[in-house]
């Protein structure tokens, strides 16, 4: 009976691990869906009524509409240029990321499919002069909200965000200036289509964008490094741990001018244990240097979700 058991363990740890996988897969898809509902949303009830447009195949898509008076549906253009790029797509990237892309892309065009048919949502009352920019910036913190939302559910909708890649896959051109470059002929096609204010309210969209999409993809407990020189390490590194919960690395060291040896504190802690270490350090040593540095991303045992 013992040795039944053993043997269908191995089974029912996979299907245990199989179950868990296809929730957070299924977590990240409604999530995705949402938030692309949200970001269509934005550009659609915020954008639209000021007037500019949004960046890549949406921006395009938009201009196609304003340029020939509605008569061409802006989910029509997203659909046919997105079309090439998505195929691209399949023969360069991950099969698993273009699956999300697509369906996220053809998510997000019947949003606009279905939205345009129906009578315009105005949030603002665009006879005030300041009204257009209020909802230009609106918009634009919504849409890099959700933008990074989504990516950090492992998708896309598609559009730049393809070229990019494939672009930054054979050149050394970082993915962001990429995008920018683009977005800015899109910018200025729209400044012959509907005047410079309405140009420069679309730049001005898609900076803060920009600032609200990075600001959000990092979030707002962000990782950061210290770096802390003081005699008195020994007294407050147990503290440190005990407190914040957080391991600490001495880095052998020597000072130049005094040729003294010394051990530099090394720590990765989250922004919001700075200040704890920060206090636990100058109440042991008023005179110790701390230096903080921002941390992009650190993989591993108690910064990752998966650890």
């Amino acid at each position: 009976m013992s040795i039944f058991k053993k043997k269908n363990r191995p089974a029912k740890i996979g299907q245990a691990r199989k179950k868990l996988f296809l929730r957070r897969e299924l977590r990240h898809s409604l999530v995705t869906l949402l938030a692309v509902t949200c970001q269509a949303l934005a550009i659609l009830w915020f954008y639209r009524p000021a007037g500019i447009v949004s960046g890549g195949i949406t921006g395009i898509s938009m201009l196609l509409n304003y340029a020939t008076g509605g008569n061409i549906q802006s989910w029509i253009p997203m659909v046919v240029l997105n079309a090439p790029l998505l195929f691209l797509a399949y023969k360069e990237l991950h099969l698993k990321f273009v699956i999300y892309i697509t369906l996220s892309t053809l998510y997000f065009s019947l949003i606009f499919a279905i939205l345009e048919n129906l009578p315009p949502v105005q949030i603002f009352d665009m006879t005030n002069p300041v009204m257009p920019l209020i909802s230009t910036i609106f918009g634009a913190v919504l849409n890099g909200v959700f933008g990074a939302i989504i990516i950090r559910s492992g998708s896309s909708t598609g559009g730049f965000d393809i070229v990019s890649l494939l672009v930054n896959k054979r050149t050394s051109f970082p993915v962001g200036t990429i995008s920018m470059a683009l977005n800015m002929v899109i910018v200025a096609a729209l400044a012959f289509v509907r005047g410079m204010e309405v140009a420069a309210l679309s730049i001005i969209a898609l900076f803060t964008c920009s600032v609200s999409f990075n600001n959000a993809l990092l979030g707002l407990n962000r990782t950061k490094t210290l770096f802390i020189i003081s005699d008195k390490w020994s007294e407050f590194a147990q503290e440190v741990m005990n407190t914040v919960h957080r391991g600490i690395t001495y880095i052998p060291a020597r000072g130049a001018y005094t040729n003294a040896e010394r051990e530099i504190v090394y720590i990765i802690a989250k922004t919001v244990e700075v200040a704890t270490i920060r206090r636990i350090v100058l109440q042991h040593d008023p005179q110790a240097i701390i230096s903080v540095i921002d941390t992009k991303e650190v993989v591993g045992r108690g910064f990752t979700a998966n650890n």
